[in-house]
């Protein structure tokens, strides 16, 4: 009898059009993901084994298959929202430690700091661990540390400046700007400067200021004019040059030849020479003549509030003396980082017996920690008086390129240390890395300044990166890794049990959860401030309830008709 099939069709369509009245109610649900009804014919068992000529007594609901198909992805402006683009699930644990799974990335951070959903079920990731670092282990509660970001004191600073290789160390007039001992009140001590910011370890700021100063080759002097006589010149700065030293003018010779002579006297900065039988060496005065060029070295000082920072200081636990004369060694207890041979070296007094003010003088030689230089301060010192020495921050060297050579401080990519004691705060070394620094032909110019200290800082917002890092941003512009989240993905999963609540529940038919990190395998990735929409088509759903209206009065017609025929056969009496 039809009566049979017809219910059997009339439950079925019953069951579609619940399935398709849940899809479209469901429309705007965040993360639903539709159903499918599928549905299943019904034969009654042949004893016979042969089944040429029977006929169905209907049809059954099979299953209901849920879709697991991309929505849509729509931005919001909670930052906490997050969307799966690809596939996965969030992990999901309840107050008693029940695993769940969904794709509803409508997240807010509780009162503990925990990252939940409405219902108060917390994200499962990773934390970092005490170094800053996430690494993949157990899957924790995400929980977010809201707390204040302690201030890091500036310890790398990399430099990357363009210096200028037409600075000769001459001003106009003949002046000579660049002489050996730096000061950064006297701008004609150095060439070029930059400013830049650095932190103590209590997160204040400081000034600190970068010199360039240009290295001469020695003996080097600049000519101001030449006094009418051969056999003396006024120089601009006579700082180096001494009695029995030479002094080479390019084109004072015959033909424009250089000249080479020794010199005889130095007063102020007239410098007398013995007069040369070249008849062509007379030069007309005024007429401006240099003794050489600058070299391809430049050192490098550093001051903080205004106050010069050692590149590297030492103490010395005794130092013996002739008499008269200090003595042309001093042992320090530690010698100065990239002292070398041919470097200047500052001795400042301090103590009982200490020399009479600070001086600069010039090594000699190095033998472990003993540094030798040329006795030039009267007043021998106790034995025993505490000194310092003290170095330029760097020297560097560029080759006709104009690029970075293997300077002998600091080596390339190397950094050099200058030592900064900030007041009230933690003495600290600051080191400088000049592998960007260039020298051609142009004006002096900063293309890049980084330094790793800052401020304290108060946690201002977050968001999530595509591969579930999130991102804490905090007020001094400073970023920190506050967790990571995790996706579970699962052999299976249209075998995954609907719990409610945009929630699924691990099965038998799903398998285990596979559980790593957005991006990584066949795992999706995430949109922070945005959340996936039900990836329910309301168009197609309204077409398909009307097919299903038609097939349900299509066979509420089947039992119809089987009424008119058994009406007919009661008739027949």
């Amino acid at each position: 009898m039809s009566f049979q099939q017809g219910l059997s069709g009339l439950n079925s369509s019953a069951k579609q059009l619940d399935t398709i009245g849940n899809n479209v109610a469901n429309s705007g649900t965040v993360g639903f993901k539709q159903s499918q009804a599928q549905f299943a014919d019904m034969y009654a068992a042949s004893l016979s084994g042969s089944g040429g000529a029977q006929i169905g007594t209907g049809v059954r609901l099979a299953a209901v298959v849920q879709q697991f198909t991309q929505g849509n992805v729509t931005n919001t402006n909670n930052p906490m929202d997050t969307a799966i683009s690809g596939q996965g699930f969030f992990r999901m644990v309840d107050p008693t430690g029940a695993v769940f799974y969904s794709r509803n990335g409508q997240f807010q951070v509780d009162k503990n700091g925990f990252i939940v959903n409405s219902l108060g079920h917390t994200v499962s990731g990773y934390l970092p661990n005490a170094a800053g670092e996430i690494i993949p282990a157990q899957p924790v509660p995400l929980q977010i540390n809201a707390a204040d970001l302690t201030p890091k004191a500036s310890a790398n600073i990399a430099v990357g400046v363009a210096l200028d290789s037409r600075s000769l160390g001459v001003g106009a007039g003949g002046t000579v700007p660049i002489s050996a001992a730096f000061s950064p009140t006297d701008p004609t001590s150095y060439n070029s400067s930059t400013p830049m910011t650095v932190y103590d370890s209590l997160g204040v700021s400081h000034v600190a200021v970068l010199y360039f100063q240009r290295q001469p080759i020695a003996p080097t002097a600049v000519v101001g004019a030449v006094a009418g006589a051969v056999t003396q010149i006024n120089l601009a700065s006579t700082v180096g040059m001494a009695a029995g030293n030479t002094i080479t003018i390019p084109g004072a010779g015959a033909g424009g030849t250089s000249l080479t002579t020794t010199i005889t006297a130095i007063a102020g900065n007239t410098v007398s020479f013995a007069p040369s039988t070249d008849a062509a060496t007379a030069l007309a005065g005024g007429e401006a003549v240099t003794t050489n060029a600058a070299s391809p070295n430049w050192k490098t000082f550093l001051t903080a509030d205004g106050a010069l920072v050692p590149a590297a200081t030492a103490t010395t636990t005794a130092y013996t003396a002739a008499a008269g004369v200090v003595d042309a060694t001093v042992t320090l207890s530690a010698l100065p980082a990239g002292v070398a041979v041919g470097d200047s070296i500052t001795i400042n007094g301090a103590g009982a017996g200490a020399p009479p003010g600070a001086f600069t003088t010039t090594v000699t030689g190095i033998a472990g920690n003993v540094v030798s230089f040329a006795p030039d301060v009267v007043a021998a010192p106790a034995v025993g008086a505490l000194v310092t020495a003290t170095v330029p921050l760097a020297t560097l060297s560029f080759d006709a390129l104009g690029k970075l050579n293997a300077p002998t401080v600091p080596q390339l990519g190397v950094v050099v240390s200058g030592q900064f004691l900030p007041t009230g705060a933690l003495a600290q070394t600051i080191s400088f890395n000049f592998a960007q620094t260039s020298q051609f032909g142009g004006n002096f110019g900063v293309n890049s300044m980084t330094q790793d200290g800052y401020a304290s800082g108060r946690l201002n917002g977050f968001s999530t990166s595509a591969d579930g890092t999130i991102q804490g941003r905090y007020s001094n512009g400073q970023t920190r890794a506050l967790g990571q989240m995790l996706l579970a993905n699962f052999t299976n999963p249209q075998g995954l049990q609907p719990v409610g609540n945009n929630e699924w529940a691990e099965s038998a038919a799903s398998g285990g959860a596979l559980i790593g990190t957005p991006g990584s395998s066949s795992l999706g990735v995430l949109q922070s401030s945005a959340v996936e929409d039900s990836n329910v088509d309301l168009t197609a759903e309204l077409v398909n309830m009307i097919t299903a209206q038609r097939v349900y009065q299509a066979n509420a017609q089947t039992i119809k008709a089987q009424d008119q025929v058994l009406q007919t056969l009661v008739n027949l009496r």
